[in-house]
């Protein structure tokens, strides 16, 4: 937790910056960054699974269907909002931009009054039955497909920036890989360690919250903010009452979303695309598509002028 921590605050990782950085600078090298830590965590995983963990048969997805589509651009939409994805967040936050605060506390509200029992019942949506990845007594497919994730999007970054790092930061090559790597030995250990996953489950259970769980999103905090602080990047920033409420509405909108799907971009990111679970591939797609659309017609109208 702390390596994933540490490396996502000196990668600068958030999808929300890497879809902008596409439409601005016609950089893909961050987007390849995602693909270079799903592929990392394929391979882990895969090798666990050979090694007897089994994490393609306890880690479970949903079919695919229009509530995960929903809850994937629920949760763009929020991102916009927000200014950040889940994982940026919680970076900036760690980086001393204090309206974050209301960004994850929305985010908690959202899982705690729409947990998955209300949630159908106020909703009406249907009960989906669990899914096993299809990858499930079949390491050696995923250790072919998480290499040549890792293989492609490994060449494609270090022939566009080769080996270097970002203005106080790490190479891409390395955090997103340490990143990658340690979130499949996390998802060997423990299916819910990703932080929207950590959010749902404390605001479902309450009192009743195991330390442990604590402890682990302590962790994360901890390397983020010990990495802003070695990197140079802290900047205590309070906020205008604008900025609380934007976060706070994003943070909603990111929550609900987050619900539906369930899951958020950090969940789809690192636990549907190493396991090929339907649910948050979609949802991980329509995230994905709402953000380039949204930001295309954003820059469509600042040139008309509109």
């Amino acid at each position: 937790m702390f390596l994933i921590g540490y490396a996502s605050q000196r990668a600068g990782v958030c999808m929300v910056r890497a879809v902008r950085e596409v439409m601005e600078r016609k950089r893909l090298h961050r987007l390849a960054g995602f693909t270079l830590a799903a592929g990392s965590a394929m391979l882990v995983m895969g090798l666990a699974e050979w090694l007897g963990a089994r994490p393609f048969e306890t880690i479970l997805g949903t079919p695919a269907d229009g509530v995960a589509v929903a809850g994937g651009v629920i949760f763009g939409f929020g991102s916009l909002v927000a200014g950040h994805c889940a994982m940026g967040t919680l970076a900036a936050l760690t980086a001393g931009d204090v309206p974050r605060i209301a960004s994850i506390a929305a985010m908690f509200l959202a899982a705690l009054v729409l947990g998955p029992e209300m949630s159908q019942a106020v909703l009406h949506l249907p009960v989906r039955g669990p899914l096993a990845s299809p990858l499930t007594a079949h390491p050696g497919w995923a250790l072919a497909l998480g290499g040549i994730l890792v293989g492609t999007a490994g060449t494609y970054i270090h022939r566009r920036i080769g080996w270097k790092p970002p203005r106080g930061g790490w190479s891409p090559l390395i955090a997103m890989s340490v990143v990658g790597a340690a979130s499949g030995l996390l998802f060997a250990l423990d299916r819910n360690w990703v932080y929207t996953s950590r959010i749902a489950q404390i605001a479902q259970s309450g009192m009743t919250t195991a330390p442990a769980t604590l402890l682990g999103l302590l962790v994360l905090v901890f390397g983020m903010v010990s990495a802003a602080l070695t990197g140079g990047a802290f900047r205590l920033a309070i906020g205008r009452p604008r900025a609380w409420a934007r976060a706070f509405a994003g943070g909603l909108l990111m929550g609900v979303g987050a619900t539906l799907v369930p899951g958020g971009n950090d969940a789809m990111l690192f636990t549907g695309v190493p396991l090929l679970l339907p649910n948050l591939l979609i949802a991980y797609a329509a995230f994905t598509a709402t953000l380039f659309a949204a930001l295309m017609l954003r820059s469509r109208a600042v040139s008309t002028g509109a």
